[in-house]
């Protein structure tokens, strides 16, 4: 099977109007396709970044007229054929040469393996996140082809040897999406395409295409005697292809029965694949373009990629994800491309109208602990002073990560426990979203963003958190049978939490400007 023969219909796309279309990777681009489906959640991530990369590598756009043409205008079919035809002999899945994501060494002598063991969250029956295994007959091409390119750009560690991801195990993914869902696949994919003026020269210089493709070249081994891969030992565009793990599928264990994926029946299935350790060592300063990045301050450690965790679902990651946080946080390639003077945003007005998708494997070392998929409001400043819109935002954070504190030690207290009942704080960030999610958008479309214009949004926003906060802790101490409560202790820790509200440095000096600037006590932030 080649993943780019046009008569492969191995993609399952999503219509408009809900139905489902066989198809392959040119009908990307038709205008009723709105979205990729797939029978797990970590492959429908997978394919929108082998989507993603096809694009980039293929036809990569010069600059931002190139990019926002060929938005107006999508290619159809046969342009996006050509774009793919120099690609297509290295998308075979199987055969004696190069195969898709497959060490080129067909690693006879390597041991045998079941392709269950492909999944991420194979580690234990704990782990099937997606599916119960069951007795396994194996995987049909198509989701075989999906598990390969899933494990590698997500590897966590495998052992001795086996090496993790260009992105480290488990990595966060972040996609920008127009806020629209029925939104066209087309649309969806090409926000996350990056014009080459954005990126360094490196990006910009032809190579070979196995400098980009890894499985098109012998493997770069890492044993004792091996090397690491580094960014300026390859092209910058393997990012999207890396490959830590030497795999090679197993063509005669095939066999006909049911994929254990998609659940359907197919005359080949594969059953084993033969691996061998210490593939491509990914090492140094990788900077993944759909990925945020942890750096050092003092740039002498290389940036360390951001996990799938941080995908959990509130909004105290928001402005690390959307803007980063000072020096210390640099947003995923494509979230900056989005958000930069005269780019995306600016040129689709797209103000307030676009989404970040975040989604990944949260891991323990080998085992999958958990899956995470969210979606973040995007929001453009009106004013375009994005340092005092983050620096607002922090502000706004600020409060919020010392009320969730506050909540959480006491109630603790107040039950007489020994230690913090995680639930407590995670329920204040569900329960004060709303508001946080208002108060941004109020502050992304003032046109002046100096401490006075901030007055209302922060008055509105100190309101809601002290109301809520007091709520929650009676939410959580006093629907409790009255002879199970020490009151005097209940009393005491809801006291403490009010005064903590009120004199809490991030809540006083939020209030202190509310009143400096409003001309008078406010009721709803003064005591």
């Amino acid at each position: 099977m080649n993943l780019l023969d046009p008569d492969n219909h191995w993609l399952l796309l999503r219509r408009l109007d809900g139905s489902a279309l066989p198809a392959s990777v040119h009908a990307l681009s038709q205008p009723d396709v709105v979205d990729v489906l797939a029978p797990r959640a970590d492959f429908r991530g997978a394919l929108y970044q082998l989507l993603i990369g096809l694009l980039q590598t293929a036809h990569a756009p010069a600059d931002m007229d190139d990019w926002h043409r060929l938005w107006r205008q999508p290619p159809d079919a046969a342009t996006l054929q050509a774009w793919l035809a120099p690609l297509q002999p290295a998308f075979e899945l199987d055969g004696n040469g190069a195969a898709f994501m497959q060490d080129l060494d067909p690693l006879t002598e390597a041991k045998d393996n079941s392709t269950a063991d492909l999944l991420i969250d194979r580690g234990s029956d704990s782990n099937l996140f997606f599916n119960k295994l069951g007795s396994w007959q194996g995987l049909c091409p198509a989701c075989v082809a999906q598990a390969l390119f899933t494990l590698q750009i997500n590897a966590p560690s495998g052992g001795v040897g086996h090496r993790t991801s260009l992105r480290g195990g488990g990595p966060l993914s972040t996609l920008v999406l127009p806020a629209n869902a029925e939104a066209t696949l087309w649309q969806k994919l090409w926000l996350n395409v990056l014009p080459l003026e954005t990126g360094d020269e490196a990006w910009r210089q032809p190579a070979p295409l196995a400098a980009s493709l890894p499985w098109l070249t012998a493997t770069r081994i890492s044993d004792k005697n091996g090397v690491e891969t580094r960014p300026d030992d390859v092209h910058p565009l393997q990012a999207y292809w890396s490959m830590p793990r030497r795999l090679r599928l197993d063509e005669t264990q095939t066999q006909a029965g049911q994929c254990g994926i998609c659940g359907q029946p197919h005359e080949q299935l594969y059953t084993r694949y033969r691996t061998r350790n210490y593939g491509t060592n990914y090492t140094g300063n990788w900077l993944h373009p759909l990925t945020p990045y942890a750096i050092d301050p003092k740039h002498v450690k290389p940036a360390l990629p951001a996990k799938g965790g941080r995908a959990a679902g509130s909004y105290q990651h928001w402005l690390s994800l959307t803007f980063g946080e000072d020096d210390s946080m640099k947003v995923a390639a494509v979230v900056s491309d989005f958000n930069r003077r005269d780019g995306k945003a600016d040129c689709l007005c797209e103000r307030g109208e676009a989404r970040l998708w975040c989604f990944g494997f949260e891991m323990d070392n080998m085992k999958a602990r958990a899956w995470h998929d969210s979606t973040l409001p995007l929001y453009q400043p009106v004013s375009h002073d994005e340092r005092r819109f983050a620096q607002a935002v922090r502000q706004v954070l600020g409060v919020a990560e010392q009320s969730a504190s506050l909540l959480g030690e006491q109630v603790k207290l107040a039950c007489g426990s020994s230690k913090k009942e995680p639930a407590v704080e995670q329920s204040f960030w569900q329960h004060t979203e709303t508001s946080f999610y208002a108060a941004v958008q109020q502050l992304a479309s003032l046109p002046q963003l100096e401490d006075e214009h901030c007055v209302p949004a922060f008055t509105q926003w100190l309101k809601a958190v002290r109301s809520q906060t007091l709520n929650l802790f009676d939410r959580w101490i006093l629907n409790a049978p009255v002879e199970e409560m020490n009151m005097k202790r209940v009393i005491k820790a809801r006291d403490e939490l009010r005064r903590g509200l009120w004199r809490a440095k991030p809540h006083k000096q939020m209030e202190q400007m509310i009143k400096q600037f409003s001309g008078e006590a406010h009721e709803a932030v003064s005591q």
